[in-house]
């Protein structure tokens, strides 16, 4: 391994990044570079692409720098976001995000490493502020401005480039912003074909990677490869994965391992082998053990966020032994005072329907979307706490909506010219999570 003494998915990051600048300065060929990003098809390209200046003037930069440059990165992402979120929602939305995550120590852990969530997630709510704002358009029967569908597809493009699960975001957002379109028709005509135009771009910004991934791999891929053995791990478990036991090793290594073995073997395509391996894993996987690992995994992704920094106590190298386990014991209890609120504040925004302006319902839609796709992550992957960063801006999101409610709540019911069918949705999708979250509570506390 190299000296810059990062471990697993970082390293791989670090490596990418790494090719990317020995590409961009004539140290590899183009081509070496772009099979070097692709890799075994597991990792969308953002994070190194972000990283690369660290690797331009050094193949061995500093460790300080690849901490600090993450860092930059994100803040200045959060600064973006900050500003966005300030002019269109004003004050209180803005102070949310401030709080959380701009002021949580736990946040900053990961802000700091090279992990592709936190750019990915302001990213995305970057993207939900301009399709609220492109939804309230379309309500009001005004045209959609270019420059906003621009903003708003860019946005969510790079969030995506930065992890592959954004793509159901994706689809959840456009589906919202075509439906909210074809309710007001015929006054959203316009707005219909600006928004195909949108979808039309999103799609062509994304086709660069798809090909290329496609191409290596000689299969249509629309962003990674790593599903079948990212579930066949998570709920057929390393002993069945690889038609049997696979060999012991971190993650789902072994098993990619196995499936190239197989695949010099017999000349059969790899990700076929991949698919043949997830059949084998699922095979006697009955509905009572999916749901015990997913209420396992549930409980890793939102009731312990700082498994993570647990994970660095062998790599704080300027931190003395004997101090980093009181160290991550005060910057977890810090955390959590300040993750708690916030996380109960999601899944009560989640649960109640917010019908205090046209802007509040429109809010409340889209936060409701953006957590459902958040949250399919432990039906799907075994989850962990360096998750909660990449949603962290819905909890704030969350706070900010429940505020702005109860400062509202005066002013009584208003005319809204919204489509009925956001009430009823909003009123549905909470007596559906709220009956998701008892029995995943239930199953927890089994």
């Amino acid at each position: 391994m190299r000296a810059t003494t990062l471990l697993g998915d970082e390293f791989t990051y670090t490596d990418m990044a790494r090719s990317i600048a020995n590409g961009l300065t004539g140290q590899s060929s183009i081509t070496a570079m772009i099979d070097a990003v692709i890799g075994p098809g597991w990792f969308m390209p953002a994070m190194g692409i972000a990283g690369a200046p660290a690797f331009l003037f050094s193949d061995e930069p500093p460790f300080w720098v690849l901490r600090l440059l993450p860092l930059i990165f994100n803040l200045a992402l959060l600064a973006l976001l900050l500003k966005a979120v300030w002019l269109e929602w004003g004050r209180v939305h803005a102070a949310a995000l401030l709080l959380f995550p701009g002021m949580v120590l736990g946040w900053y852990v990961a802000a700091s490493g090279w992990w592709p969530e936190i750019p990915s997630g302001l990213l995305a709510m970057l993207s939900l502020v301009g399709c609220c704002k492109i939804g309230m358009h379309v309500v009001r029967g005004e045209p959609v401005g270019w420059r906003l569908l621009l903003l708003f597809e860019v946005a969510l493009i790079a969030a995506l480039y930065f992890r592959g699960p954004v793509l159901v975001l994706a689809i959840g957002l456009h589906a919202i912003l075509f439906v909210l379109v074809l309710t007001k028709l015929p006054a959203s005509g316009r707005s219909l074909g600006r928004l195909a135009v949108g979808i039309a771009l999103f799609i062509a910004l994304l086709l660069p990677w798809s090909i290329a991934i496609s191409a290596k791999f000689e299969k249509p891929i629309p962003t990674t490869t790593n599903v079948p053995l990212v579930l066949a791990n998570s709920f057929g478990g390393p002993e069945r994965s690889c038609f049997g036991p696979c060999e012991p090793g971190q993650d789902i290594w072994p098993a990619w391992e196995f499936s190239q073995a197989v695949t010099e073997e017999t000349g059969e395509n790899v990700l076929d082998i991949q698919a043949k391996m997830l059949d084998h894993a699922l095979a006697d996987l009955t509905t009572s053990e999916y749901l015990a690992s997913v209420r396992e995994n549930f409980g890793r992704f939102l009731f312990d966020p700082m498994q993570r920094l647990r994970a660095y106590k062998d790599r704080m190298y300027s931190v003395p032994e004997n101090l980093r386990e009181p160290l991550i014991g005060l910057i977890s209890a810090v955390t959590l005072i300040v993750y708690v609120p916030f996380l109960l504040a999601l899944l009560l925004a989640n649960i109640l329907p917010f019908r205090h302006g046209d802007k509040l319902r429109m809010q409340s839609i889209l936060l409701k979307a953006a957590t459902t796709c958040a949250f399919i992550q432990p039906f799907v992957h075994k989850s962990s706490a360096r998750y909660w960063t990449g949603f962290a801006p819905l909890m704030a999101w969350a706070a900010a909506l429940l505020m702005s409610a109860w400062l509202q709540r005066r002013a009584g019911k208003t005319v809204s010219t919204m489509p009925g069918w956001i009430d009823w949705a909003q009123r549905g999708y909470g007596v559906v999570f709220f009956a998701c979250g008892v029995l995943i509570t239930v199953g927890l506390s089994a």
